[in-house]
């Protein structure tokens, strides 16, 4: 009887125990699978705003994208607007050099002018004729200009003579700032005319 009791007493204390031990492993289970659970919503989460921020990555990126390739199309007009105005600015600067090459003819320095006159002023006889042959030079004197400022090959001889024999020549007859002519050289003929005691009205009546 007492064995009996013994062994009933061992078999209620063991299925205690097993239903302690089932319990046990279904509260794990239970906490196994909720933090399982957990994690999974936290993956889930994580996953979300990584894509999300990817999103806004790749947005950021193709804007950027656009903005350059907007730039360079604009980049692209400018330099087309700065060929024709290199090209233009070219063919202005090439019909300037060709006018300047055409006119080079016509350009005397004035500094080169003034030196000329004076050194013609204060020479005398056959030096102060070499001068008035530089001058005609300079100025491309005409046959008859030439003539007029006594250094044509009509007044060589003649010339010489004069030179030869002449006391220096007055102070001008003629005021400087007063000498008539719209150029140089149809001021210094004037010039001329007025030192030698002519002037336009005896050149219009000569023959």
């Amino acid at each position: 009887m007492a064995n009996e009791n013994l062994q009933t007493a061992l078999e209620s204390f063991q299925n205690e125990r097993d239903a302690e031990i089932a319990l046990l492993l279904e509260q794990r289970a239970a906490a196994e699978d909720a933090i399982a659970a957990a994690h999974e919503a936290s993956l889930e989460a994580m996953r979300e705003a990584n894509v999300q921020q990817m999103r806004d990555v790749q947005y950021a990126a193709d804007k950027s994208v656009q903005n350059t390739l907007t730039e360079m199309d604009k980049m692209e007009v400018t330099i087309q607007d700065c060929r024709k105005d290199n090209l233009n600015l070219r063919k202005a600067l090439d019909e300037a050099i060709s006018q300047l090459q055409r006119n080079q003819e016509d350009v005397i320095d004035r500094s080169l002018i003034k030196n000329v006159i004076l050194d013609w002023h204060g020479k005398k006889g056959k030096a102060k004729r070499d001068v008035m042959i530089l001058l005609g030079s300079i100025l491309h004197f005409t046959e008859d200009e030439k003539d007029k400022a006594f250094i044509g090959e009509g007044h060589g001889t003649l010339g010489k003579v004069v030179d030869a024999v002449a006391a220096p020549l007055p102070p001008a007859k003629l005021n400087v700032d007063k000498i008539e002519g719209d150029t140089v050289r149809e001021k210094w003929v004037n010039f001329l005319l007025a030192e030698t005691g002519e002037d336009g009205s005896n050149e219009d009546a000569a023959p």
